[in-house]
């Protein structure tokens, strides 16, 4: 099924939450996305060894590992150089978002995501991988 998935957008989350990854995933597999989910930042860095996300949606308060160091790992992945990544959490103040941009996410959203906060984010994900 190569073809199939070089069809779609790939999109990793991770996410201690799993009843929230997986039900955004579930979404996200409606608009024709292939999706993985995982828990924490090390399944995430394991994933990315098979799976090469277009799309990255990392909650940011994950135990051990938590998503600005995971984007920050991740972003040294020269495969994922054209993935857009976005920050899910629960903190929304400006000294959050600030760290956001430095850790090398694209978008900031909290939680609980809008879908329509997301769509345009996953457009744009569509895009960059058309141009690859």
């Amino acid at each position: 099924m190569v073809g199939a998935t070089a069809e779609k957008l790939n999109v990793l989350i991770a996410d201690d939450n799993q009843d929230a990854a997986i039900t955004m995933g579930w979404i996200l597999e409606a608009k024709g996305c292939q999706v993985q989910v995982v828990e924490d930042g090390p399944s995430a860095l394991k994933a990315v060894a098979s799976f090469t996300p277009d799309l990255v949606l990392l909650d940011i308060g994950m135990p051990g590992m938590n998503g600005y160091e995971l984007c920050t790992a991740l972003r040294q992945n020269r495969a994922l150089a054209d993935a857009v990544f976005v920050a899910q959490t629960g903190w929304g103040q400006p000294s959050h978002i600030q760290r956001s941009k430095e850790a090398g996410f694209d978008h900031h959203l909290v939680k609980p995501l809008d879908l329509s906060d997301l769509e345009p984010i996953v457009a744009e994900a569509w895009r960059a991988k058309r141009k690859q």
